[in-house]
């Protein structure tokens, strides 16, 4: 058995549905399940491998070269790319925001190229570009016929994937708490969400406002294809005061609760995403927000590539 099979038997596909307890449940009269994603691999997990799958699945249906796709230096989506890319026999290309680094610059970057990505690092002026029809041009003149992934896989084939979170859950939960960046996930979760089911969605970034319009564009563009998307709609909940202080910012009322979650649960998180989705279920927890007999699930979206000591 080769390393590339053994990697991937390591998926765990459906990831485990974790009921957590509390003596606050108990007194409100809630249950409560983490959706632990981040144990789906340990190279690509959480999001980044629902983002993914349907990505690598259009790279093979067409007649590509390779599948390009944008990052930042410590981003989570370039090292989740490089491995699944490496894992599927897909060559991956990563268009880097910082022209003065290079494959060794750090970890993120040193797995990437250890799972055989190709680096193209630009500036940050000209990484501004990288929604733009004619940088993709430029970039399809110097690599080829690629395809281009967009940054954190925000695309419909993203959010299909992310939809099929729903699907592994055996009951229909009355809350979901998932964090945003790019809005996707949560597209994906209204998708594939029955109605009535609340999709709480916390923006990691501050000024998250925007988030209401890019999921709403997301979901009207998977339409065709999911025709009672739209509907959904109405059960999106977004939370966008809870970024303490903006987008890989933190505080100690974050790492707080962080640690009080995970000393009560032993389930780690990080302070980009997951540390902002657990702080908004707490509030709402010591607020009262729920009706009795709720079930709520927290979507653990991984990151823990990045998560620092606390």
């Amino acid at each position: 058995m080769n390393a590339e099979t053994t990697r991937w038997q390591e998926l765990k596909i459906p990831s485990p549905l974790q009921k957590i307890d509390s003596p606050v449940f108990v007194e409100q009269d809630i249950s409560v399940f983490v959706k632990r994603d981040d144990m789906i691999h340990a190279e690509v997990s959480g999001n980044k491998w629902r983002k993914l799958k349907y990505n690598i699945e259009k790279f093979k249906a067409g007649n590509y070269h390779a599948l390009l796709t944008f990052g930042g230096a410590y981003s989570n989506h370039i090292a989740a790319t490089a491995a699944f890319g490496n894992m599927a026999g897909v060559p991956t290309i990563g268009v880097i925001r910082g022209d003065e680094l290079h494959a060794q610059s750090n970890d993120t970057l040193r797995a990437a190229s250890e799972n055989k990505m190709q680096f193209h690092f630009v500036t940050r002026q000209a990484y501004q570009k990288r929604y733009d029809a004619n940088f993709h041009a430029q970039l399809k003149a110097i690599f080829g016929n690629v395809y281009i992934v967009p940054e954190g896989g925000a695309n419909n084939a993203g959010a299909e994937g992310c939809s099929e979170i729903m699907h592994e859950i055996p009951f229909t939960p009355d809350y979901v708490y998932t964090a945003a960046g790019t809005g996707t996930t949560a597209a994906g979760l209204l998708v594939g969400s029955l109605n009535g089911c609340i999709i709480n969605t916390v923006s990691a970034l501050k000024g998250g406002e925007f988030l209401s319009h890019d999921i709403q564009r997301r979901i009207q563009s998977m339409s065709i294809e999911f025709p009672e998307a739209n509907l959904r709609l109405k059960d999106l909940r977004l939370i966008t005061d809870m970024h303490f202080g903006g987008y890989g910012k933190h505080n100690a009322t974050l790492l707080a609760n962080m640690k009080s979650f995970t000393d009560a649960h032993g389930i780690p998180l990080d302070q980009v995403y997951t540390g902002k989705m657990v702080s908004a279920f707490l509030r709402d927890l010591h607020d009262g927000f729920f009706k009795k007999n709720s079930r709520i699930v927290l979507l653990h979206t991984g990151g823990l590539q990045g998560a620092i000591p606390y």
